[in-house]
């Protein structure tokens, strides 16, 4: 274990700087907003801002304030930020990002996360941060062989757990992080103290986990499913050619610094709080554009899509009808498990019920701001409802 600091290169800088002058447009496409994907006149807008506006080394500074460390775990570099907390009862918590994200979602839940609320300083409502890239992502990189997929990165982080001499710890996720969250619950049942995690309409929506027999839902919910269908019909194209042809969209991706910041701004858009007209009213510009950032400088693009291709691969029907009750199915032992479903529509029975096919958590919240990047989006809500379920039950 050694320590780590970002120190992009002059460089690597100019060379983006240059490719994004350089930017070779696409023709004109009839214009229908963001159904076809990030709209020209908007990105083009965007791209102005990252080349003239955004600065990488406030960022890089900012990210470089807390410690940041590199081990190895099973022959893989692991990547993570370890920020304890002045509190003495403070809970050691994991943090565990998803696509498309990175260790930086969490930077504005860190401070109160780990100082805990203001004024109080021995309530246990603190916690010691363990925030890890994902291998593939952030500076967990490169992958050095196949078969990273969420369980052996789930076994990868207890042992993390363990280097740090954290015997009893929390864990949270969203997106690919909630399934990796639930993974270590099976693994470590016995070192957690909880877990959470957060999902939204299209994340659910996104799995395909409907039951074929309907006649549980009342007659309001039946509609809401079918526009999950239709979701799941229609706007998953992106996980579709990432878990089956990882290696076609990863030159684009790596070549083409526009692709990348189109290829993850569109989901900014769909997947926050729809209230907001544009990714940057739902989340801080800045913040978002260090996301890209990151995924350009260490071509995050092309193994990220790789580590979905491992997982969608494994050998586990997460797609089979709810109710199918496969042979390769798998349910983790119990180890006390909270919700969180941010966005609308904040539809509670419906989601209760579709998650209850498959094992509901013990704790359920629902907010209607916010969607699904909520440690960028209403960090204060996350870090309230984090402290709600796992204050009761620290070690």
């Amino acid at each position: 274990m050694k320590p780590f600091k970002i120190q992009v290169s002059e460089q690597e800088i100019y060379d983006l700087n240059e490719r994004l002058i350089k930017t070779r447009w696409p023709g004109e496409m009839i214009q229908e907003g963001w159904k076809k994907g990030a709209p020209a006149d908007y990105l083009k807008k965007l791209v102005d801002y990252w080349l003239n506006k955004f600065d990488w080394r406030k960022q890089e500074a900012l990210l470089n304030n807390y410690p940041q460390f590199i081990t190895e775990i099973d022959g893989q570099n692991i990547h993570f930020l370890h920020i304890k907390s002045p509190n003495p009862n403070a809970t050691p918590l994991m943090l565990i990002h998803g696509w498309p994200g990175s260790f930086a979602d969490f930077v504005n839940v860190i401070e109160p996360l780990t100082q805990g609320p203001v004024g109080d300083t021995n309530s246990g409502s603190a916690f010691h941060l363990v925030i890890p890239s994902i291998p593939g992502f952030g500076f967990s990189t490169p992958v050095k062989e196949k078969g990273w997929n969420m369980f052996r990165i789930a076994a990868a982080f207890s042992t993390l757990m363990e280097q740090l001499g954290y015997e009893k710890f929390a864990v949270h996720g969203g997106d690919m992080g909630a399934g990796i969250t639930s993974i270590i619950s099976a693994l470590a049942a016995h070192k957690l103290i909880g877990t959470h995690v957060n999902t939204d309409f299209y994340a659910v929506a996104g799995l395909g986990m409907f039951p074929s027999d309907t006649s549980f839902l009342s007659d309001e919910e039946k509609p809401r499913l079918e526009r999950m269908k239709e979701y799941k019909k229609n706007g998953t194209a992106y996980l579709e050619i990432q878990s089956t042809r990882p290696q076609t969209v990863a030159y684009a991706l790596s070549d083409s610094p526009v692709a990348q910041l189109a290829w993850m701004v569109e989901k900014y858009k769909e997947w926050t709080d729809e209230d907001k007209a544009l990714p940057e009213e739902a989340m801080n510009i800045d913040q978002m554009l260090t996301n890209v950032s990151l995924y350009w400088f260490n071509k995050i693009g092309a193994s990220s899509a790789e580590m979905l291709y491992e997982n969608m691969s494994m050998a586990f029907n997460w797609g089979a009808d709810s109710d199918a009750q496969p042979s390769n199915s798998w349910t983790p032992p119990k180890v006390f498990s909270a919700m969180t479903v941010f966005g609308k529509p904040a539809d509670q029975s419906l989601f209760k019920k579709l998650l209850s096919l498959t094992g509901e958590p013990d704790q359920y919240f629902f907010h209607e701001q916010g969607g699904h990047f909520p440690a960028m989006e209403v960090p204060d809500l996350l870090v309230d409802d984090l402290r709600k379920v796992f204050d009761p039950r620290r070690a």
